[in-house]
């Protein structure tokens, strides 16, 4: 773990790259096309639509200080548990998760929509991130393990989309390789217990829904997040001996 100055003021900026950054980019972001009749899915939906829906909150209407605020302290959060749980050669890597992942979960959460061009930015920063460590450190397994932990997560949601025909968007194939490449420069069983973690909360959260009477889409990135989270916090020793 850093010294606590230098932790306080890498969980501070990473809350302030979202709180500063994400209005403006919720602003700029287009709004994708709207889904026709029998479509059932969309580039960018975060979850499958079978039934109909409800029109899609536009993107900019998110920057509003209590959504903008909620996903800063989130991302305070998950950067502060990567500074202390994480490797430290790894903890670039999960501060970019901190920042993209939270936002994309927090817009998926509340629009059931992940932005194409959000995830795109995500998987550049996550590349230069990968790179920067990896020269930084002199460890090439690492960047082997970073690239291949994003395809595994990629294809492995990938293969669900194309079994379940759209059953969930593709805008979680799109963000997976995301959270397989932070869980997978730690090693493999992250990657491993990231997945069945991700899945599990999902599930969860879905059969909730369905006990409660509530059908259709939700959001799903936010629960393959947390389900990286929850793997490292289990799978990885405790820093508190």
């Amino acid at each position: 773990m850093p010294e606590p100055l230098i932790a306080a003021l890498l969980i501070t900026v990473t809350a302030a790259a979202v709180g500063v950054g994400l209005p403006v980019v919720l602003r700029r972001l287009p709004e994708p096309p709207a889904p026709q009749p029998g479509d059932g899915d969309s580039s960018e939906a975060g979850s499958g639509a079978l039934v109909a829906e409800p029109a899609k909150i536009p993107y900019a209407d998110l920057a509003r200080p209590g959504f903008v605020a909620a996903c800063a302290l989130a991302a305070a959060g998950a950067a502060a548990i990567a500074l202390v749980w994480i490797p430290p050669n790894r903890v670039a890597l999960w501060l970019v998760l901190a920042v993209f992942g939270v936002a994309l979960a927090g817009i998926d959460w509340a629009t059931t929509w992940l932005p194409m061009r959000l995830s795109y930015a995500g998987w550049i920063a996550m590349a230069a991130a990968t790179v920067g460590t990896a020269f930084a450190f002199g460890d090439a397994w690492m960047l082997l393990r970073t690239v291949a932990g994003a395809a595994v997560a990629g294809v492995v949601y990938l293969g669900i989309w194309v079994l379940s025909r759209g059953g969930f968007g593709f805008g979680d194939v799109r963000f997976a390789p995301l959270l397989g490449a932070a869980a997978g420069s730690v090693s493999w069983t992250l990657l491993l217990w990231a997945l069945l973690c991700g899945a599990l909360l999902g599930g969860v959260f879905g059969m909730i829904r369905l006990i409660a009477g509530r059908r259709g889409g939700f959001p799903y990135a936010p629960a393959m997040l947390a389900g990286v989270y929850v793997a490292g916090l289990l799978s990885l020793p405790s820093p508190f001996g």
